[in-house]
């Protein structure tokens, strides 16, 4: 196909994402049709994370947790008490196909053998848990016993499969879930605007330092001394060295916070967020070129400063011999 068939097909699914209340953060059809690795990765884990994770909860008295630690919190209970069992994460825990099959068997106990199965075949188990699922639970088979029994199992396949096993039980056991589900939301409202509030006030506070100190350099006065200027340049050397790091890897903490308000905001249903007036990210990053070009001014200043008042000091030498 042409490329604009390709760019005129993406831009339909992008705009179905759109149109499902799936924020999607500097992702164009461009870039997905030019092949860049990490906005297409990243497109499809939102996508996985809307459609395929997002509901579920797992009712905790205090805890808050995320998807991911629901998902393997469920994981753990289903799986107590199951010998050899004991799932710790996402990738290694999975490999033997244990942990497979006694989710199946908790839920369907007359799908699974269990204690027929040897810890020691992986690929025999793994093939049975999904070849079960496939075949009487009508589970996609969406991983390889080959994928699975290797050294660093992918952790986000793997993720993916176990939400599939987890909507399709759920299904089964949703007595109570209502309330819960109140609970669950409640508690995940309360920490998105926890996170507004903190994304707000640092970026607030982080403007004001890049407006001040944009101000500062904007300076045209400068001393009209020698030891008057080699103090101003070490201490612009310390603000470039020691004052200036931190704001910039905290420039940085702002968009992963902004991305996390996001994610959670998605994952809630609820709607996208928009920063008030002046402090969204893009507005931070207009302010911080706004400062390196001041900054880059002041530099040659005082760089030109330093070389006319140390010729001066020698002329002054000269003259006094």
């Amino acid at each position: 196909k042409m490329r604009i068939h390709k760019l005129e097909n993406m831009g339909k699914i992008l705009d179905f994402l759109k149109e499902k209340k799936v924020h999607l953060e500097n992702v164009g059809a461009h870039d997905i049709v030019d092949g860049s690795p990490r906005l297409t990765l990243g497109l499809i884990w939102t996508i996985i994370l809307r459609f395929q994770i997002q509901d579920i909860i797992i009712e905790e008295s205090v805890e808050k947790r995320s998807a991911k630690e629901a998902l393997l919190l469920w994981v753990q209970r289903m799986t107590k008490g199951y010998p050899g069992v004991n799932v710790t994460n996402f990738t290694t825990t999975f490999r033997d196909g244990l942990a497979f099959n006694a989710l199946i068997h908790k839920h369907r106990p007359d799908l699974v053998d269990f204690k027929a199965l040897n810890p020691t075949h992986h690929k025999d188990n793994l093939n049975n848990a999904f070849d079960v699922a496939y075949n009487d639970l009508g589970l996609p088979k969406l991983l390889d016993a080959a994928d699975v029994d290797v050294r660093l199992p992918d952790e986000k396949s793997v993720m993916t499969y176990v939400a599939v096993m987890y909507q399709y039980f759920s299904k089964m056991k949703e007595g109570d879930v209502g309330g819960r589900r109140i609970n669950k939301l409640l508690g995940q409202l309360m920490e998105i605007e926890d996170l507004k509030t903190n994304y707000e006030q640092i970026v607030t506070s982080l403007m004001e330092w890049i407006v001040a100190k944009t101000q500062q350099h904007a300076d045209p006065n400068l001393p009209n001394s020698l030891a008057a200027i080699q103090e101003e340049v070490a201490a612009f050397t310390t603000y470039r060295t020691e004052e200036k790091p931190p704001k910039f890897s905290e420039k940085g903490n702002l968009e992963v916070l902004l991305y996390q308000l996001h994610m959670k905001l998605m994952l809630n249903h609820q709607k996208a967020y928009n920063p008030p007036d002046g402090k969204a990210v893009k507005d931070i990053n207009k302010a911080w070129a706004v400062l390196e070009s001041a900054e880059h001014d002041r530099e040659e200043r005082l760089r030109k400063e330093l070389i006319r008042q140390q010729k001066l000091e020698q002329l002054a030498v000269r003259f006094s011999r």
